[in-house]
Formats: structure tokens, sequence, C-alpha cells
């Protein structure tokens, strides 16, 4: 594996407090930075929970951030986001860049659970070295796999490392889009990937996971109530 020391973006740009505003203030901040269709954004954002919320707590949190989003984009004449993925799981295996497949408009909002596995987060605009080299980024990641280390060299410019702290509770919010010509204004995402330096078989490294598409798409399924509600309480793991 190469080394991944680029920081294209400073931990001020995308790192916010969940303390320092109610969610309704902080889910026009977080839009900005996240959900862009500019390249001079991030395309992520870490939230910062002040105090110590319980497994659920952080659930019922990040759906109420879902929520406050929904609203900004409304604000903007988009449509509002539906779940079309939720799910919780014990993360330790250590991946490749990637998008999560999803619609080409999709966000993926990830809620950390305090844990003793030390690992690192990773994103990678290739949005913007697709720019760089006048490509799309369709072109640009089929001829540069970010899956092989060729192709992940060519994004070694264009990383930075995800700071959060991993004693307390976060939520990571990922833009997943994929810029295509069939959405005018696709929002640009960004890539990511995990690396778990020590797995413990021990221990648990959990992520709360919601993955968001337009309301109105078709290629897949929006959950339903019940199946939101059970996201909202269950204890076990995928």
């Amino acid at each position: 594996m190469i080394g991944l020391t680029s920081n294209l973006w400073p931990s001020a740009e995308y790192q916010f407090s969940a303390g320092a505003d109610a969610v309704d203030r902080l889910a026009p901040r977080l839009f900005e930075a996240v959900w862009r269709t500019r390249l001079d954004r991030p395309g992520f954002a870490v939230v910062v929970m002040p105090e110590s919320p319980t497994s659920r707590e952080l659930r019922r949190f990040m759906l109420e951030l879902v929520d406050a989003f929904g609203t900004v984009a409304v604000g903007q004449g988009l449509p509002r986001f539906v779940p079309e993925r939720l799910g919780r799981f014990d993360q330790q295996v250590t991946s490749k860049f990637h998008r999560d497949g999803a619609p080409a408009a999709s966000l993926l909002v990830l809620g950390y659970e305090p844990t003793s596995v030390r690992s690192q987060l990773f994103v990678a605009d290739a949005e913007c070295a697709a720019r760089d080299e006048g490509m799309t980024v369709a072109a640009f990641l089929s001829a540069n796999n970010p899956m092989f280390p060729a192709g992940e060299h060519r994004l070694s410019r264009y990383i930075t490392e995800v700071v959060f702290p991993q004693d307390v509770p976060c939520v990571v919010l990922i833009n997943n889009s994929l810029s295509t010509d069939d959405i005018p204004e696709c929002p640009l995402g960004v890539l990511h990937k995990a690396v778990i330096r020590s797995p413990d078989p021990a221990a648990r490294r959990v992520i709360n996971s919601v993955g968001l598409m337009y309301a109105g798409e078709t290629s897949t399924k929006m959950k339903t109530r019940e199946e939101i509600e059970h996201f909202k309480q269950r204890d076990d793991l995928d």
C-alpha cells in the first residue's frame, strides 16, 4: 500500500461540533460543505458529539440530521432525501478507495460509536483529479481504477485523512455521488476508504450507516417507516 500522506482539506473546513448549534442551524453548514456542486468544498464532514450519547441516541441524532438536511435541500429547490439503506456493522477490515453502490446522487451518514480499535478514514477527490486531467470522473476512474495501487497513486494529491476522535461518538457525512450528465447540477462526490491497523476480535468497531438518495429515485426502493423505526431501536448487528 502506498503512503497516504496528502491532506487536501484541513480539519477546520470539515469538522463541526453538535454542541455548538442545534440540528436545524447545523444542517445548512453541513449541506454547504458536503452536498457540493463546486470543487471548492470538501464533499464530506464530521460532526463530533459533545457528550456520550447511547447508540440509540446517536442513531436518533443521525435521523434528525437527515431530516434537517432534507429541509435545506428542499429550500434550494432540490428533492428531499430518503433512506435507501440502513445498517449496523462491526467494520474491522481495511478497504480500498470506493463509492458505495447507490444511485448517482447519494449521501452516506455514518455514526461511529466509541471503540478501542484504532483506524484511519481517508477520502479521495476523484472529481478534482478528473478535472485536472481534463476528463469526466467516469473516464478517469475507468482509466485509473483506485482498487489497484497504480490507480490509487494517481489520486495521491487529492487525498485527505479525515481526523476525528475515536473515543467519543461522531457522525461522518460523505457525498457518495458520481456526477453524470443525466442529472442536472449533479453533486460532486468523493471516494472513501478505511484502514484498520490492528483488528481486534475481542472488541467492536460499530458503524451505524444510513444511505440516502433523492425522493423519487426509481433505481431502488426507499426504506419504510417500519424499517426506519427498527433501525432506531435495534441492538443487533448485520
